[in-house]
């Protein structure tokens, strides 16, 4: 069995609901709600920006993008239009740096330091390397 794997430069974004734990801790149905609400809102924007949304994992997402830019720029529309329409936060971690994809999954230290700014980021707000 041949497994399909590309080295490429990516601007890797990962979200977060902020609280999410303590949502679900309070109100099952809310925190779904919650979770369903993100995902109806990012996977337009994604598309917006040219992003390819990786995977779902629990309250957050990991994303890629070819440009750096464009996506700082849909993680700001996301911020943006969460905030209007919801009261739930989101975080945003971005870097910029080399990734293996794997089997429609990225794996790698570009990876890896994206999900480390996320963790940092304030809620409602987006944290990125110096790369980007």
């Amino acid at each position: 069995m041949s497994i399909n794997t590309d080295r490429r430069l990516a601007a890797v974004m990962f979200t977060d609901i902020v609280g999410f734990s303590n949502i679900m801790s309070a109100d099952e149905d809310l925190a779904l709600e919650t979770l369903d609400q993100k995902v109806s809102i990012l996977k337009p924007i994604l598309k917006k920006h040219d992003g390819e949304l990786i995977k779902n994992m629990g309250d957050g997402s990991l994303s890629c993008f070819e440009s750096a830019v464009n996506a700082v720029k849909c993680a700001q529309q996301l911020i943006n239009d969460i905030e209007k329409m919801h009261s739930f936060k989101i975080r945003v971690g971005i870097h910029l740096g080399e990734v293996v994809y794997r089997d429609k999954d990225v794996f790698g230290d570009g990876v890896n330091i994206a999900s480390r700014l996320e963790s940092l980021a304030e809620p409602g707000s987006i944290l990125i390397s110096k790369d980007v």
